[in-house]
């Protein structure tokens, strides 16, 4: 996989950052929904929400009418995973006259008001994108996301979090965690091979704050990445993970632009 890290957007390109707010009463649900550019497509390297309580603000993200991205995680680790990062290596899109709708859960016991704000590319930047890829002979990388939750019982150890894999191979590149309790531990596995042993939360965030992954690794096509979480404390603990992921183009292809 090749990956253009320095690219910049040329000066035609438009400072459109779209953001909405919708206020949750405590345990309703509500949606966002946010076009493209109008009759343009609009490619995302960019999602910062914020609400009161983000731990327990529950997420899901729709994307173009029927491709969900991630499901029912807390707005915490959509916030962990973008915050401190320039962006995705290559954006997702909104199509022409489209959108994408975030579906929200309030499992808190007061309203609470949620406000989400996109950063990307116009239609000039994308086309700058595309150009610059197919000059190094490369398609655009294609983002996915992992992702998945628990409540993990006080005291609960190995929790899975029901994290499922592709159905084709993705790389990935970044890792964020969240929980609504301290003293959350979590480990991860591919196949039979641990990719992460025990650690606490903080110590996966601190990793990947601002940074992608030292050594990338696979998750191939429909195989099991489990992802546990141990909950020390003496309370139910809420816990998600999310991660950054890119479908494997060549597998020759490990040079990086």
């Amino acid at each position: 996989m090749r990956i253009i890290k320095n690219f910049l957007p040329p000066k035609e390109s438009s400072p459109y950052n779209p953001s909405k707010s919708l206020e949750l009463a405590a345990g309703s649900k509500g949606e966002i929904i946010m076009n493209g550019m109008g009759g343009e497509s609009f490619g995302i390297r960019r999602i910062l929400p914020y609400s009161q309580d983000m731990n327990k603000i529950m997420v899901s993200a729709r994307l173009n009418e029927d491709l969900y991205m991630f499901r029912d995680v807390q707005l915490s680790v959509v916030h962990t995973l973008f915050k401190s990062i320039d962006g995705l290596f290559a954006p997702f899109i909104i199509q022409k006259n489209n959108n994408i709708v975030f579906e929200l859960e309030n499992k808190a016991t007061s309203k609470q008001t949620v406000n989400i704000q996109l950063i990307g590319y116009d239609q000039y930047a994308m086309s700058k994108l595309r150009s610059a890829y197919a000059q190094i002979g490369s398609p655009v990388p294609v983002p996915r996301f992992l992702y998945g939750h628990a409540s993990v019982p006080a005291g609960g150890i190995n929790a899975d979090l029901g994290v499922k894999s592709k159905s084709v191979d993705v790389e990935v590149r970044r890792i964020a965690m969240s929980s609504d309790r301290p003293d959350v531990t979590s480990s991860m596995k591919v196949y039979n091979t641990t990719v992460r042993s025990e650690l606490y939360i903080d110590q996966i965030n601190d990793e990947f704050d601002g940074k992608y992954a030292n050594v990338p690794f696979i998750v191939g096509s429909n195989v099991p990445f489990d992802v546990y979480a141990t909950n020390a404390n003496g309370q139910k603990a809420e816990v998600s993970f999310l991660c950054e992921c890119y479908v494997v183009q060549d597998e020759l292809m490990t040079e990086e632009a």
